[in-house]
């Protein structure tokens, strides 16, 4: 099975941020985890890495709400000297799948970390839908 890493080039973007949506320094840690526990069972993962409380710390946790209820979140790690981010973990409920969270999350943190003026959002595995955003590259070797 051949691996693939991508990335989003942030100045090929025009996306907007949501209205939805909020970077939290304060969070449930629980709350968070139930949220990603429903994402798994949604997702029918045999196996996931668990996501440990430490995570999260000094790191970027960007909240969707949805009625004033968490729907879904993002644990960002931000790179300064590179000016890039990368995309570590996103969960949701999918307790209303029309809302098209994984879609609508990505596209405002593209626009959100652009607007800060970073230049990458690494992303993990180069899965199929991930090519359809605007700036989406395939990292090469090393």
């Amino acid at each position: 099975m051949i691996y693939e890493y991508s990335r989003i080039n942030l100045k090929q973007t025009n996306y907007s941020k949501i209205k939805n949506a909020r970077l939290e320094r304060a969070y449930d840690y629980d709350e968070l985890m139930t949220i990603y526990r429903k994402y798994c069972e949604h997702k029918q993962f045999n196996s996931v890495m668990p996501i440990f409380r430490e995570d999260f710390d000094d790191n970027d946790v960007m909240c969707y709400y949805h009625r004033d209820q968490l729907i879904a979140w993002s644990l960002l790690i931000c790179y300064p000297s590179t000016n890039s981010v990368t995309a570590e973990q996103f969960a949701w409920d999918y307790a209303d799948p029309k809302l098209r969270m994984g879609i609508n999350s990505l596209e405002h943190e593209c626009a959100f970390y652009k607007q800060l003026g970073y230049d990458y959002l690494y992303l993990h595995g180069a899965d199929g839908y991930k090519s359809k955003f605007d700036g989406f590259e395939i990292l090469g070797p090393a």
